[in-house]
């Protein structure tokens, strides 16, 4: 079933995306969008909202990262609703990182440096690479109402995703990647206490050797095929991990 919407942007000091994504997702929190309705498409959405498709792709894809759409392809596809994973930091839903940056309030995030480089013996290993094969090295900031969040390091095969540092680093990742036909269906992460690096210092603003959340992630592919190792380092003062369970026998 198709979605009915009445739309109307509210411009704040945010990027423009950032305020649709926000708006959908109450839609979503509200039940005036329930599990399994289609969205209308992003031309239609952009028409009614006044702004360009690529800022309506954008928001759609902050809502996906956070589990809170999801996109099929072909000709029944479209923009779906997804079912409710059942409370906050529940097994299947969009990933201890997401939660994170849901949890800590983030609305934005800044590209860094993109770099190509070797992939060396950690980043191999975890993309089942060789350790001399290249891999493009995005590092982003992510910010919280313009305040540092989480340093983002994602390291991805350079073959798969040519010139991919040319493109706008400040949407999705999984949009960037979907560009080029490369459209993770699993993510395997850990969660571990580390300490701030110098990098992250500067970044985020704590002092060095400052207790920060590493959020340490391998995405893969319909085959299997690892596309993403990333290392994400949050700021613990600035979000929370909530986790809800049933009560079971032990």
């Amino acid at each position: 079933m198709d979605a009915a919407l009445h739309l109307s942007l509210v411009r704040g000091s945010g990027p423009l995306h950032t305020a649709i994504a926000q708006q959908l997702n109450d839609a979503i929190s509200a039940g005036t969008l329930r599990p399994g309705m289609r969205l209308p498409p992003e031309r239609e959405l952009a028409v009614t909202l006044g702004v360009s498709r690529m800022t309506v792709r954008q928001a759609l894809g902050e809502l996906e990262r956070d589990g809170r759409v999801r996109r099929v392809v072909g000709r029944s596809g479209g923009t779906f609703v997804r079912e409710p994973d059942g409370g906050p930091g529940r097994a299947g839903g969009a990933g201890i990182a997401a939660e994170l940056r849901r949890q800590g309030g983030a609305t934005s995030v800044e590209p860094i440096s993109a770099d190509i480089e070797p992939a060396g013996k950690r980043v191999a290993a975890a993309l089942e690479l060789g350790r001399s094969d290249r891999v493009v090295v995005i590092t982003r900031l992510r910010l919280a109402s313009g305040k540092p969040l989480a340093v983002e390091r994602s390291s991805l095969p350079a073959r798969l995703f040519p010139d991919i540092e040319d493109m706008d680093l400040a949407i999705s990742l999984l949009d960037v990647m979907a560009a080029f036909g490369v459209r993770p269906v699993r993510s395997v992460e850990r969660l571990e206490l580390t300490e701030a690096r110098p990098a992250d210092v500067r970044a985020l603003g704590v002092r060095r050797e400052a207790p920060l959340l590493l959020v340490e992630r391998v995405r893969y592919a319909a085959d299997g095929t690892p596309v993403e190792f990333a290392r994400d380092r949050f700021r613990p003062d600035r979000t929370r991990v909530v986790l809800e369970s049933t009560e079971v026998a032990e």
